[in-house]
Formats: C-alpha cells, structure tokens, sequence
C-alpha cells in the first residue's frame, strides 16, 4: 500500500479529533503529508447553541497543531519521532461528504482518517453519518475510528494485532493484502477470520449475543484448505485462522475483544449483497459498532502486488 497524502477531515469536535493520533502516526511510518480538512456547509453554526458555534477557524487549526506538536514530543510515543508535513485546508459545499470526496480527487489522497461520529450525532442515525457515506463513495482506504478508541496511545503508537475477515471474494483479498502490507509496517501479528451464516438458524442468530450453532470440526479443516488455495501465496508462514458461525458482524466484533485486536481490515463489499442493499451491509455494521479501528478497503479490480 503506497501512502504519499493521508487526509484528516475534521469538525472539530472531541470525537473527531481521536482521529488525528492516527493520521499522524501513519503520516510518519509511510513518510506522508498530512492535510486536515474542514468544510463549512450551510447551517453548520447555530448562535443559539454554543455547542455548535464554530470558534475562528485559525484558533481551532492553530489548537489541532498544538496537539500535533504535544504527541511528536511525547516519550510515550516514539514512532512519531521527526518531522511530518503538515497544512490546513476550508473547502464551502452543501455536502461535506461529496466534498471530501471531491477533495481526494483533486489532491490525490490516498488514505482518508475519520471519526465515526461528530457534532451531528441525530444525522448519525435518521440520514447516515458523514463517515459512512464517504465509506460508502470512496475510491481509496478510510479509517474510521470509534469515539471511544484509545489503544494507539496505550500500545506506543503501534497496532499490535491486526485481524483480516476473509469471505474468500476477490474483494477480501485485496483488503487482505492491505492487511498484510500494514502488519508488516508495523510489525503487527496478524488474525484471519472467516464467519458462516448458518442456513438453520437459532434464537441467539437473531438476538444480540454469540451464535449457538455448532461448527463442525471437519467444516474448519476445509475452510483452512480454502484459505491456503485462497492466499496461501501471500500469507505469513504460521497465521492464525479463527472460524466463526453466526452474524458477521456480531462475530467480528466479539472476536476482537477476545483477541486483542486493534485494527481490523474489511472490503467493503462482499458477504452477502442482499443484506448490503436492504440494510446498509456488513461494513457499516461494523463501522458502527467496532471496539476498535476499521480500515476500509474499496474493491476496485484485481488485487494489488505487495512490495
């Protein structure tokens, strides 16, 4: 994965400025400019809520390097260490998401850095938040990071374990193979998981916990052959496999916190098409409802070469 601009789109808020340790910790590891990026839409300020009154825009970008300056000098953080370039850009639309969007385009971002949620927190549940519809259109990775993250501080600026569900679509194997690239980046360990929805379905398949459905022994073998004729040319010797039953999503996201892990790679397209179209599909699930970062991988054709 060639990284030479990320972007950091910004509202300002503290949930959006989680973010920015992520932006800038793979601004240095791939030696890239970082551009932060705010857009003003039209009702964007309400002078009778100061909780959504904007300060001026030069105090708040003047606020963010001050944190940028505050993590390139924290003992804590020594993969940050150096210099990374950084500018400041306020684009006016009517969507902040096309906006975005158009900005990649134009600037040649390969890699957007966001938070999942924002001032408009109401937006994030009636019309679908500013992340998910720039995951949605985006033709190159998005990192969402949940509100709530804060492990990259805690593990020294590093993701330690990195889990890549594989649906065995051409779509997960290119997400794979960015996987890869950022396990070797940051000399990560990395999970592959696959989930099964099971035909015969229980109660629990509907409700909100682990699936009861068994997993049969032999259907692991199998699927670890299928992974070996799958990606057995690009993966490292000795990964592990974890197999699942029950709703994608759900399973993911409790195989995270069982296994520590604090990135997960995703497609985002593949699974099951139907449930994309009727209910926002697995990745948005998962953008939601992850306990940790999630870098999405658009499908764009044929899986990229690893270096």
């Amino acid at each position: 994965m060639k990284i030479k601009r990320i972007l950091f789109p910004t509202d300002f808020s503290t949930a959006a400025s989680k973010a920015l340790d992520h932006a800038l910790v793979l601004a240095h590891i791939y030696n890239a400019e970082l551009v932060m990026l705010h857009v003003e839409v039209p009702h964007g300020a309400d002078p009778h809520n100061p909780s959504k009154e904007f300060p001026e825009l030069d105090e708040l970008f003047s606020f963010i390097r001050q944190q940028v300056a505050g993590l390139v000098e924290d003992d804590s953080l020594p993969v940050i260490k150096g210099t990374v370039p950084i500018r400041e850009e306020i684009r006016r639309a009517i969507s902040d998401a096309s906006e975005i969007l158009d900005f990649c385009e134009q600037e040649q971002i390969d890699l957007i850095v966001m938070g999942t949620h924002g001032r408009t927190g109401l937006g994030h549940f009636v019309l679908g938040s500013t992340t998910e519809k720039v995951v949605h259109g985006s033709r190159i990775p998005v990192l969402t990071i949940h509100h709530g993250e804060d492990l990259l501080i805690s593990n020294e600026g590093r993701y330690k374990r990195i889990l890549a569900p594989v649906d065995f679509s051409d779509a997960s194997k290119e997400s794979l193979t960015t996987a890869i690239d950022l396990a070797k980046q940051f000399g990560a360990e990395l999970v592959v998981a696959h989930v099964f929805e099971p035909v015969l379905t229980s109660p629990a398949f509907f409700a909100d916990r682990p699936s009861t459905v068994p997993v049969d022994p032999d259907l692991i073998s199998r699927s670890q052959k299928a992974l070996h004729k799958f990606a057995g040319d690009i993966l490292p010797e000795g990964t592990p496999f974890k197999l699942r039953s029950g709703h994608v999503q759900r399973e993911l996201t409790n195989l995270a916190k069982l296994e520590n892990i604090d990135l997960i790679v995703v497609a985002n397209q593949g699974w099951n098409a139907l449930e994309r179209f009727l209910l926002g599909g697995t990745t948005e699930k998962l953008i939601r409802r992850s306990p940790v970062p999630v870098l999405v991988k658009p499908f764009l054709g044929e899986p990229e070469e690893i270096d």
